[in-house]
């Protein structure tokens, strides 16, 4: 979902993605359950370019992945991100759903799926081969988010834009306001037209939002530049990179 995204920030941001173990090229690794051990990891890739101008991103479970890595950085005493986006995701103390999809049986686990945030695309769901591929990163994934437990802390001094999707059937528009409480910087929040995956469907409408929030970063950045400003930087560089997941 994040190649769009890259085209529509060239110039002012670089993306760097992620690939979890369980996808694309790490098929053959198993996926990642809890969310602190994925933390965890993450603290080791990230720490030795913390000292860019970076900011930090995440889409559903990857937004809460994405909040438990700056409070992970912080307590390492790392360089932090310059912000935080959030996309579909609930704020943290928000406890999902019951019954909880991720011990279902594979029937009931793939029909929960599809009521909750929509039909699995029909070239995977018809080919049985594809689908068994996929199924069980997409229960690891919801395991990782069902198991997850908020701990409070500081509120973060990054600001903090939440976003969500008007139509999505599992996360309130309520649910991303409230993500104005983790956060003793500024704050935004849109509601955007579409469902669960917004993000990737409407890129345009989600870069009306992203692009001048980034663009107001890197502009105090270059008038106030302090200890995080990046060699990047300083060399220069017309880009930030925004880290996503």
């Amino acid at each position: 979902m994040w190649h769009p995204w890259a085209h529509a920030l060239a110039g002012l941001a670089e993306v760097i993605a992620i690939r979890a173990p369980g996808r694309e090229s790490r098929l053959a690794e198993p996926p990642l359950v809890r969310i602190d051990r994925c933390v965890a990891e993450l603290v080791r890739e990230i720490a030795p370019y913390a000292r860019e101008n970076y900011a930090l991103c995440g889409h559903s479970l990857g937004a809460l992945i994405a909040f438990e890595l700056v409070r992970a950085l912080r307590r390492a005493g790392l360089g932090l991100p310059r912000a935080l986006i959030v996309c579909g995701a609930r704020a943290p103390h928000h406890p999902p759903d019951v019954p909880l999809v991720h011990p279902l049986p594979r029937h009931d686990f793939v029909r929960e799926i599809e009521r909750r945030y929509g039909a699995i695309a029909a070239e995977i769901r018809n080919h049985p081969d594809f689908l068994e591929l996929l199924l069980p990163v997409l229960r690891a994934d919801l395991e990782m988010y069902e198991t997850y437990q908020h701990r409070p802390a500081t509120p973060l001094a990054q600001p903090i834009l939440a976003l969500g999707g008007a139509d999505d059937a599992i996360v309130s528009a309520a649910q991303i306001r409230d993500w104005s409480d983790y956060t003793a910087g500024e704050f935004e929040s849109a509601i955007l037209a579409g469902g669960h995956f917004f993000p990737q469907d409407d890129v345009p409408g989600v870069m009306a939002c992203v692009r001048p929030f980034l663009g107001r970063l890197l502009a105090r950045s270059a008038q106030a530049p302090d200890r995080t400003w990046s060699a990047r930087a300083e060399q220069g560089a017309a880009a930030a990179p925004l880290v996503g997941r």
